[in-house]
């Protein structure tokens, strides 16, 4: 990775350190990769993506081989300088999920993705991805990511906003500089998944204008309460910055249910399994699935 730009790098770096669940793994979604990793005897991984926390853990586990693909090359040596463990020995390649790599067929017995169907159009991007992956993995390997959707029912943004605040702002008065931080590192977490409340169209897609609107309106309100320059970092870095690459739109494509996700990869052979996550703000919101070859 040559001829990046060690300012954008740093810069993702930072947004990235800012935010926590929902939008970086929690406990239970690592629980279920490292599950799903650990039962494998010879273990050959690819992370789609370069989410610091699966690259650790494939090394931690004792993967023979990790592979991370990530399109943006600044985002991947932001990742990598969040990493843990040394990442030296690790393949890091830029480029597309999408595009076919010969190498990689029947090279990996697990691959790993956490959140990135969200940038992807629903169905022909997701099907094109769950085509590759059942090509590179070899019999009996797994594939197991985690993706977002509204869940069924009715629900008002404007309720879950408040209350996600009132809450915060009734704790943090008892908390110490160190723990008003974590805890708002959370809220801001949470508030910017909240904000695709009643934000799906029919066909898994998001309405971009109005989910923009939201969180600018979202942005200057936190701004306004929370004036403090650490915690105005941790608003930005959350909902000015995250995934809104340019002007008008955000990087967030579609928002799928398992079961339109499972029609897709039964399609391609997959035997598959959801496990709905508890993470805030809307349970179940966050999903895993464990789809076997």
């Amino acid at each position: 990775m040559n001829n990046i730009s060690q300012e954008k790098a740093t810069f993702f770096r930072d947004v990235w350190s800012r935010l926590m669940v929902p939008v970086r793994p929690g406990s239970e979604g690592l629980d279920l990769y490292r599950e799903q990793i650990n039962q494998l005897a010879r273990k050959n991984v690819l992370v789609l993506g370069a989410t610091p926390e699966l690259v650790d853990m494939a090394l931690r586990l004792g993967a023979e081989r990790v592979v991370s693909i990530e399109r943006n090359p600044e985002i991947m040596a932001a990742m990598r300088q969040l990493g843990e463990e040394d990442w030296s020995g690790v393949q890091m390649v830029v480029g597309d999920w999408l595009e076919q790599r010969p190498d990689f067929h029947a090279a990996f017995n697990c691959i790993v993705c956490d959140g990135g169907l969200l940038f992807l159009k629903f169905p022909g991007q997701w099907e094109r991805l769950f085509e590759l992956v059942h090509c590179y993995l070899v019999p009996r390997g797994v594939f197991v990511a985690k993706e977002w959707a509204e869940p069924e029912g009715d629900r008002d943004y404007e309720i879950v906003k408040s209350d996600l605040i009132r809450t915060f702002e009734q704790q943090h008065s008892m908390m110490d500089a160190e723990q008003m931080a974590k805890a708002f590192s959370g809220l801001v977490s949470e508030l910017r998944l909240a904000a695709f409340i009643d934000m799906t169209c029919e066909d898994g897609s998001f309405a971009q204008e109005p989910l923009v609107a939201r969180l600018d309106a979202l942005l200057e309100e936190l701004e306004q309460r929370f004036p403090d320059p650490e915690l105005v970092a941790m608003t930005h870095a959350a909902i000015k910055y995250l995934a809104r690459s340019q002007p008008g739109m955000t990087d967030t494509v579609a928002g799928v249910r398992y079961r339109d996700a499972e029609k897709l990869l039964s399609r391609q052979g997959f035997q598959c399994q959801e496990h709905p996550l508890p993470d805030a703000p809307l349970r179940g919101g966050n999903y895993m699935f464990v789809a076997c070859k």
